[in-house]
């Protein structure tokens, strides 16, 4: 009874472990299906995010083009009104010359000025001050 029982013994090892091999790769088959759904997810979320980040780094160098065009146009035009400032500043010192000028020459009572330089004298003066009306 012994070599009876050992041999069921020894042969039920063998069978145990034939079903498991032959359970386990519908298993793994299953995992593997699994597997390469989630595989193909994470593959395709990759790809999407891959694309966002592209697009995102896309515009932050355009942006960083944008922003460097327009320091340089910021540039150009603050050195625009500075020559500007100082051309005004210095008709505005002409034009006070001049008036300091026609009131000295008033206040003498001379008459030096011939009828045509009083004439020429008020037009530069007007033209002074629609110059500078024009830059403010």
């Amino acid at each position: 009874m012994q070599s009876k029982i050992a041999g069921v013994i020894k042969v039920q090892p063998t069978a145990i472990a034939n079903l498991k091999e032959i359970s386990l790769p519908d298993q793994h088959a299953e995992a593997d299906v699994m597997s390469d759904r989630d595989t193909r997810t994470i593959e395709t979320s990759l790809e999407t995010l891959w694309e966002k980040a592209r697009r995102v780094s896309d515009a932050l160098a355009q942006l960083k083009e944008t922003n460097g065009v327009l320091s340089k146009r910021i540039e150009d035009l603050e050195g625009v009104e500075r020559r500007l400032t100082q051309e005004l500043a210095g008709k505005e010192r002409e034009l006070e010359q001049l008036r300091q000028e026609a009131l000295r020459l008033q206040s003498n009572g001379s008459n030096i000025l011939t009828k045509e330089e009083k004439e020429a004298l008020k037009a530069r003066i007007k033209d002074l001050i629609s110059r500078i009306s024009s830059h403010l």
